[in-house]
């Protein structure tokens, strides 16, 4: 058995009889995750499980939470009850189906997202959001904007309807809800391959990020970045994020080559991103053979 299958079937013994109305919410944003997993590359079996789990402590007494959350989550949803079901029900995730922390996290933060979260998390929080069975008018035009392809204003729109819905109801955003917001707000803009390469390096604090601009010398592509790291950790983050962001945006990768090693090569068909760690960029002198090339150096 798939752990999507035995995800479902939990639910569905939870909620079959009392809760039919939760049952087909949980369905709607299983749909919706799987369509979004399949749009933009990520894990359909995660996704689904995720989806199906995500609700999964949504009627559980709040009182249940002593002895499974830390004394900081628990202080942190009495602030925000509204927390309390998504934490728990992570913790059944991890009790009851597996141990993937990236469906986890999906689960634990669907709620509103938190800054830099992954894309299956961003997925799980949309998809909870716009599912076809949520008929308010702000859910219906975020999910008109979903399907026509903008991922990320989707998010940021939804975001701006929750905050607003807080301040109507005299409640506080977290403050996270105002990083996410602020975060996808600038990701919800138009930006170019470049623009969102040198983004996801910034997130990771690469260093030394110089653009050359090769248009004139190599019939393949049309600009070389090269960037400094410390460790393969670091690495492994930015091509993470770029892959799960050109997506979205619409780019594709045709290859990395260097996973987990010292210099890692990401052929992003218009621009070559070359990431070093810096010793083996000292080591190779790379930006030599590119010293007559027109270059653009980022600040830090």
């Amino acid at each position: 058995m798939q752990l999507s299958d035995k995800a479902k079937e939990l639910v569905i013994n939870k909620y079959g009889k009392d809760h039919e109305k939760r049952l087909k919410h949980v369905f709607g944003v299983a749909k919706m995750a799987e369509y979004l997993a399949d749009k933009y590359g990520v894990d359909k079996e995660k996704a689904l499980t995720a989806a199906y789990m995500h609700d999964f402590a949504k009627y559980d007494d709040p009182t249940e939470a002593i002895g499974i959350l830390d004394e900081k989550d628990i202080e942190e949803c009495e602030k925000y009850p509204f927390l309390y079901h998504a934490y728990l029900s992570a913790e059944a995730y991890l009790k009851y189906v597996g141990t993937d922390m990236d469906v986890y996290n999906a689960i634990r933060y669907h709620v509103f997202g938190r800054p830099h979260m992954s894309l299956l998390e961003a997925i799980i929080m949309i998809a909870d959001y716009t599912e076809e069975n949520r008929e308010y008018d702000t859910c219906i035009e975020c999910r008109k904007i979903l399907l026509d392809g903008e991922f990320n204003k989707a998010i940021y729109k939804s975001l701006i309807y929750t905050i607003e819905n807080c301040k109507r109801n005299n409640e506080l955003p977290h403050p996270q809800q105002l990083l996410v917001m602020e975060e996808y707000k600038k990701k919800s803009e138009n930006k170019s391959l470049e623009e969102l390469i040198i983004d996801n390096l910034g997130r990771v604090k690469a260093s030394n990020i110089i653009v050359y601009d090769a248009k004139e010398r190599s019939p393949f592509y049309d600009k070389i970045v090269i960037a400094s790291v410390d460790s393969v950790r670091q690495c492994s983050a930015v091509i993470r994020y770029l892959i799960d962001d050109l997506a979205i945006h619409n780019y594709k990768i045709r290859s990395v080559e260097g996973k987990d090693t010292a210099w890692v090569l990401v052929d992003c068909f218009d621009i070559i991103v070359s990431i070093f760690q810096k010793e083996e960029r000292d080591h190779y002198d790379i930006d030599k053979v590119y010293m007559d090339y027109p270059k653009k150096l980022i600040e830090e």
